[in-house]
């Protein structure tokens, strides 16, 4: 089981977890106004190394500045709260920090004006977020990809993620691990909490950002190392449902899971049924990246201690 850190962050100052509360009134528990992000750190060699920190900082800045919530911290000052709270847990394993800007104003209208921007982060203990040695069984939803201009897709907005938990809960109800969005279109958009990427005769295929989509911080990571490392083609194109069933290999990145191998989608098994090689090499290499261990990546990673 994770487990939660000793103290937290919020309203300013460092508090216990067990005291970092937020009003039943506020609007973030109401009507979702809140935007987050989600940033590993990895325990190497005596130090614990964040991945690219700012990248997400400035993915939930512009995520706030989307809302049009009047939030101004830099990173400098992001950054020192992070790290004197890792520095306060006395923490030296792998973690998983969530940072989080959300309304706290306890009106009762549903607007973002005066909505009292707070910022607070806690931080837990983190392994494997998704099984990763047998592959993932996938299930197409019938829940379909919220529109960008419904809700801004490229925020992780608190809101949005009921659209993803819908799909997420209908597929673990019907016997499989994660679901497979679609747009309106019938496009492939991302899993219900990842990225998703389809390889065909040794191309990479990447739904765009247009597909509405998230801008995952691993996603670009995976994308500049299969081109630049692999040296592999990488487009970034609207595919379709049937299209899934005939790439020979199919894998989803994000933060938490990294990259993890697609065994089956709609029980169709993918490929050779096994790990492909893109996916194999690729998460060597990323591997090696979140631990500062990859030669010309190590600018990707920054040290705590």
């Amino acid at each position: 089981m994770n487990k939660t850190y000793p103290f937290a962050y919020i309203r300013g100052k460092v508090v216990k977890i067990k005291d970092a509360h937020i009003p039943i009134q506020s609007k973030v528990i109401h009507y979702g106004l809140g935007v987050y992000t989600g940033i590993r750190g990895h325990w190497n060699n005596g130090n614990l190394y964040l991945f690219r920190p700012k990248d997400h900082f400035e993915r939930l800045q512009k995520g706030v500045q989307m809302l049009g919530m009047p939030w101004t911290m830099s990173y400098s000052q992001f950054k020192k709260i992070l790290t004197d709270l890792i520095k306060k847990n006395k923490i030296k394993s792998d973690v998983y920090i969530r940072p989080i800007v959300y309304a706290g104003s306890t009106e009762i209208v549903p607007t973002l004006e005066n909505s009292e921007p707070d910022f607070a982060l806690y931080i837990i203990s983190f392994g494997h977020y998704m099984s990763t040695g047998d592959g993932l069984r996938l299930k197409v939803s019938k829940w379909v990809r919220v529109d960008d201009d419904m809700i801004p897709t490229k925020a992780k907005c608190t809101g949005l993620y009921a659209n993803s938990a819908l799909a997420k809960s209908e597929a673990v109800r019907a016997g499989f691990d994660e679901a497979v969005m679609l747009n309106r279109d019938g496009s492939v958009a991302e899993a219900s909490s990842s990225n998703l990427f389809g390889v065909k005769n040794g191309v990479i295929y990447a739904p765009p950002l247009s597909a509405n989509n998230l801008d995952g911080i691993t996603r670009r990571s995976l994308i500049e190392l299969a081109k630049k490392e692999l040296k592999l083609t990488v487009k970034e194109a609207r595919f379709k449902k049937a299209d899934l069933y005939k790439f020979d290999e199919v894998f989803l990145t994000g933060t938490a899971c990294k990259i993890v191998w697609v065994k089956t989608v709609d029980k169709k098994k993918i490929g050779t049924g096994k790990m492909g090689p893109v996916a194999k090499q690729l998460k060597t290499l990323i591997d090696k990246a979140v631990l500062n261990e990859l030669s010309g990546y190590k600018k990707w990673c920054e040290g705590v201690y």
